[in-house]
């Protein structure tokens, strides 16, 4: 505890306040001795402020290459503080309010810093139980600081003004949610805008599945554009789950891939492929970045010609064709099961799933799909849906505008019984929608398994 002693739990009796010594690494810390309870002098939150503001800079300015790292900031003692600083950055110290910041050399880019409402994911809650390198246990326990023997409201030793009964304990997000950041064409005025001002794309289609996973499972992501949906979902399947994420556009595959790293999610393999029934190459139009644009509705095959109906749709070309490698998903190898396929690849979902004869029959993941045809035209156009029951076995179900859901019928009932209890949660008007009510609803342990 540097030199601190302290309780059981996170509550101590002192706090360390680092000196700050302009230009000068390595300037040793200093114990103040400071109540637990009313302290006169500092407030919590000016003392919290302080030492935010002392960790962005301390995070900003160690340069660990200075005299080729033979240098202060090499010393145990500054790289512990680093890590310190980074873990509290992430959880009691990190900034209140989110910052959009515009870049881009070759085409107008935004960064996203600071992400938290609406809440995201339930990384939030995974921190209670971790040590501050986010992998390993921290020695405290669902079982025991949320025992209600000790008290209404748990071990009151468990908790700080961050990490709460609330957060911990029922599994209250807003409370704690994770900072997110995010990358995005900032003329791209579909997804890139709405994961600018939601931190997801479909925040009720992020939700719903979010509450068809858990911790551990394998999720596909075909057409994954910049990341929307994936990064929620890797944060759900946790660290011992996997997401594999399919885009088959270049420039929209570097914005997925920065998404991924900038939340630092390890748990995520990304690939610069279309996926189809075969495979071959093609020579295709790429969207435009550097005009207002739907690069989300820009197809693989059967693209729209560049021009005025193209145009109406709010799909704009390069002017040069780009090249795009096809694979079928059955060409990859996944490990020992599939539980999710997301699928929304602008009309090439037929193609897709008849490329995946073997991935579906082996795994017999459930398969969530964007299919437009059977949505709005008159009457329906039920090839996808046919086929899914013919080739598979499967039954699909509307479960959104544009989107079915698709099961094994073995298990259609249990399915249909799920999504029954997530619309309880998800019909309710956005401004009162909570992942946290949304995975209580599907899963009565949700908050010990968070």
């Amino acid at each position: 505890m540097d030199g601190c002693s302290a309780k059981w739990g996170r509550q101590t009796i002192c706090i360390r306040i680092l000196a700050w010594l302009v230009g000068v690494a390595g300037a040793e810390a200093a114990e103040v001795p400071v109540q637990t309870k009313g302290a006169k002098h500092m407030g919590r939150q000016r003392r919290a402020k302080l030492e935010q503001d002392y960790c962005m800079r301390r995070v900003a300015s160690t340069d660990f290459a200075i005299n080729f790292f033979n240098n202060p900031w090499m010393a145990r003692e500054n790289m512990t503080a680093y890590f310190e600083c980074l873990y509290k950055l992430r959880t009691s110290l990190k900034p209140a309010e989110k910052v959009v910041y515009a870049g881009g050399v070759h085409y107008p880019t935004l960064i996203v810093a600071n992400h938290q409402h609406p809440v995201v994911s339930t990384s939030a809650t995974r921190w209670c139980w971790l040590h501050k390198g986010g992998l390993s246990s921290n020695g405290l326990s669902h079982n025991v600081c949320c025992d209600t023997q000790y008290g209404p409201r748990g071990l009151d030793t468990c908790w700080d003004s961050y990490f709460t009964y609330d957060l911990c304990c029922l599994g209250d997000l807003a409370h704690g949610e994770a900072p997110h950041f995010y990358s995005a064409p900032a003329l791209d005025i579909n997804v890139g805008n709405t994961l600018k001002m939601r931190g997801t794309f479909d925040l009720r289609m992020s939700y719903a599945l979010q509450a068809l996973c858990r911790r551990g499972d394998t999720v596909l992501d075909v057409g994954a554009n910049i990341g929307a949906f994936t990064v929620p979902l890797a944060e759900r399947v946790g660290p011992s789950g996997e997401v594999h994420a399919f885009e088959p556009f270049r420039k929209v595959f570097q914005h997925l891939n920065a998404n991924v790293a900038l939340n630092g999610l390890s748990n995520v393999y990304t690939y610069n492929y279309a996926i189809g029934r075969q495979e071959k190459t093609l020579e295709i139009h790429t969207p435009d970045l550097n005009t207002f644009n739907f690069p989300s509705a820009m197809r693989v095959e059967d693209q729209h010609v560049p021009g005025a109906h193209s145009e109406a749709n709010n799909v704009f070309y390069e002017q040069r064709r780009g090249t795009i490698t096809m694979r079928t998903l059955d060409s990859f190898s996944f490990g020992p099961k599939i539980d999710l396929i997301k699928i929304d690849v602008e009309f090439m979902e037929l193609e897709v799933v008849l490329g995946a004869r073997e991935t579906i029959r082996r795994y017999q993941p459930v398969i969530w799909a964007e299919n437009e045809p059977f949505f709005t035209k008159k009457p329906p156009d039920t090839t996808f849906v046919d086929t899914m029951l013919s080739e598979f076995g499967y039954t699909c179900q509307s479960v959104s505008h544009l989107e079915l859901l698709c099961t094994p019928t073995s298990i259609t009932n249990t399915v249909i019984e799920g999504v029954n209890k997530m619309f309880k949660v998800l019909n309710r008007p956005l401004a009162h929608l909570k992942l946290q009510d949304l995975l209580a609803e599907v899963d009565p342990n949700y908050a010990r398994t968070v």
